[in-house]
């Protein structure tokens, strides 16, 4: 498993996480344990570069210890000895005497008076720890034993050798620990412990201490021991101070913010100008901050700090109780939540919409980042959510991404249905308005009346209909229908419907009320969805006006005769044709005279609406056909209505079919199309 292998990028990642977790939360130091005696500019200014007389250094622990802290440590190695000694000097110059070369010599050297000053002061010297054999140290460092409790040998951190200072001022030391960060990638984030000293296998090899952890074994005075919990974590207690440790004895560090407070300068203690509790039982580390001597360290927080203050931080952590660590099921708990995550997602995704998915992604990463945090500020783990939240948008991206391959396919497919349908549409579109007939074409040459109708379908194919055409040389049949519902369900029914009652009519050419009850019989028998139609029926004499006509459910015709008033025709009452089974319709009679027109429509005219949802209305329709203005040409009636209706509706989808016929007796010769 990729993560569970930790190559660079997942230690990466795993690094930014844990590093997000201290810079949202940085440790704070309350009783500031710790207090650093600072080599800084200041001090430099005073007794100039670095490296100091020892003499001077003796003084600087003397001065320190004066104050009773509880323990002196040093950052410095003192590898050689001091250059400026009496005796050093005194061999160097030309021609002096040799018995003042002896004398000289016989004084106490700097060395001597430093290894005093460190005897005396409780305090802890710094070595170098080095991978690699030191040929100047043949021997073992002195090191305080330590007792470890384990089965196997604890996998601590491996040195070959480190260098010491002299041994005059080695031996002076009440403890020295070593000195040694573990930087990843250029970053301070664990600190070793403890560590071997020496070839593996070898009889001779040690446990020594860090830097911080001597001090904090000569502070107490008490012994070192360590328990390995078998859980890739140790135990490790000191008197009092107990704490867990990774299991290669290294500890995670719990940052702080860098403070100057913790920082006094030398030459302020050499001078004896602090106050008296600003050093008293405190732990006391001597370093460098001066320029040229600034060791720098980079922490998680992205700060640049000295060396000693990372020692400082780790003992604060330790005597504060706030501890990481990441414990050796640290991998399957992220591995579990990876599988927990992941298996939610694939449960969940795939019954859920889009936005609702990424909603629940997201909350999903929310826990998992509060499981991170909780378990940093709660339990002081260190769990890496990186890895299972990457994972969890891997699965839902590749889902994400089979979702839309598969709705691309579909839409791809229902596209060609859509197009193949559409294409069906069109076809039947085209074959029901050659169902209908063309006045300006049937009745091009007549000069007895004349007749206009169009049919606009609210979808590509409607329910509406219309009809008309000569039963004999003197009469005309023409009718308006409307069939329940829309599109092409409507569109069947009407073809059936229109075929049946042209054929009734064929056969009753006279009785246009029995045509309609032959053709109610018909219909209702192949009416399968219980539909049903409205229609107007009439049969025009054209010799003589008389008008005969049936109602069956539909909106009665508006007339008007040269000059007069718009009127309706009395309906011949019946209801639409297949509602009430066997119904006997009767018909009713209308003498026109020569220049009265008819107009029939249906209900798509008023029913229609405009962007504010209001509908055209009876009232619209009344006052246009009552225009004193409006043509008594058939034609020009239906075209005048459609093109107010268009108007009105302002590109709103029609909710029903438009059907418009109009019929003038007499009067001469008008039958164009509109």
């Amino acid at each position: 498993m990729l993560f569970a292998s930790e190559p660079p990028v997942v230690l990466s990642l795993r690094h930014a996480v844990f590093d997000a977790y201290q810079r949202l939360f940085p440790f704070v130091c309350v009783n500031e344990p710790v207090v650093i005696v600072a080599i800084d500019e200041k001090s430099l200014a005073a007794f100039g570069q670095w490296p100091w007389p020892r003499v001077r250094l003796a003084e600087l622990v003397k001065k320190t210890a004066s104050y009773k802290p509880a323990v002196i440590g040093l950052d410095v190695l003192f590898a050689e000895s001091d250059r400026y000694s009496v005796g050093a000097f005194a061999s160097l110059i030309p021609g002096i005497s040799p018995e003042l070369v002896d004398r000289l010599k016989a004084e106490p050297s700097g060395d001597r008076m430093f290894a005093r000053a460190l005897h005396d002061g409780n305090t802890v010297l710094a070595m170098a720890a080095l991978q690699e054999k030191n040929p100047r140290s043949s021997a073992l460092p002195l090191v305080a034993p330590v007792r470890v409790s384990a089965k196997t040998e604890l996998p601590f951190k491996r040195l070959q050798s480190v260098l010491l200072s002299i041994a005059e001022l080695d031996q002076a030391a009440a403890g020295r620990g070593f000195i040694s960060e573990d930087a990843d990638d250029g970053i301070v984030r664990r600190a070793p412990l403890f560590a071997r000293i020496g070839k593996a296998g070898e009889a001779s090899d040690a446990i020594a201490l860090s830097l911080g952890m001597e001090m904090l074994r000569v502070a107490s005075g008490s012994g070192v021991s360590i328990r390995d919990l078998n859980g890739g974590a140790i135990e490790v207690k000191l008197e009092e101070l107990t704490f867990p440790a990774q299991h290669d004895g290294s500890i995670w560090l719990r940052h702080s913010r860098h403070d100057d407070n913790r920082f006094v300068s030398a030459v302020d203690v050499i001078r004896g100008e602090l106050p008296r509790d600003k050093l008293e039982g405190k732990l006391v580390l001597i370093g460098f901050t001066g320029l040229g001597l600034f060791d720098f360290k980079t922490t998680v927080l992205h700060e640049n700090v000295p060396g000693v203050e990372i020692h400082a931080q780790l003992i604060e952590q330790l005597l504060a109780g706030v501890h990481l660590q990441r414990p050796g099921a640290a991998p399957f708990v992220e591995l579990l939540l990876m599988i927990l995550s992941g298996g939610l997602l694939i449960w969940l995704v795939p019954r859920m919409r889009v936005q609702r998915a990424l909603l629940m992604f997201v909350a999903i990463s929310a826990v998992l980042v509060t499981i991170g945090f909780a378990m940093f500020l709660c339990k002081g783990m260190l769990i890496d959510v990186a890895w299972p939240a990457i994972s969890t948008t891997w699965i839902l991206v590749g889902m994400l991404a089979g979702s839309l391959a598969v709705s691309d396919q579909q839409r791809r497919i229902m596209g060609e249905q859509a197009a193949r349908i559409g294409g069906e549409l069109m076809a039947a579109q085209r074959i029901q308005m050659g169902l209908l007939p063309d006045p300006a074409s049937v009745f091009g040459d007549e000069t007895r009346f004349a007749v206009a109708a169009t049919l606009e379908p609210a979808r590509r194919v409607g329910g509406d209909f219309y009809d008309c055409f000569m039963v004999d040389k003197n009469r005309l049949f023409f009718l308006i229908a409307d069939v329940s519902g829309k599109g092409l369900a409507a569109a069947l029914f009407m073809a059936s419907a229109k075929s049946h009652l042209k054929s009734a009519v064929l056969m009753k050419p006279y009785d246009v009320s029995a045509a309609l009850t032959d053709a109610q019989a018909e219909i209702a028998r192949e009416n399968p969805e219980q539909m049903f139609v409205t229609v107007f029926a009439a049969i025009l004499d054209v010799s003589s006006g008389q008008l005969e006509y049936v109602n069956a459910g539909h909106d009665a015709p508006f007339v008007r005769a040269p000059g007069g008033p718009l009127t309706r025709l009395q309906p011949a009452a019946g209801p639409p044709l297949c509602v009430i089974d066997d119904f006997d319709y009767h018909g009713e009679s209308h003498q026109m005279v020569a220049g009265e027109w008819l107009f029939i429509m249906t209900d798509g005219v008023i029913e229609a609406t405009n962007k504010r949802g209001e509908f055209f209305g009876t009232k619209r329709l009344e006052e246009l056909l009552n225009d004193t203005q409006l043509s008594d040409v058939p034609a020009d009636i239906v075209g005048m209505v459609k093109t107010r209706v268009h108007a009105f509706a302002e590109g709103t989808e029609p909710a029903d079919d438009i059907t418009l016929v109009s019929v003038r007796w007499g009067q001469g010769r008008s039958n164009a199309t509109p």
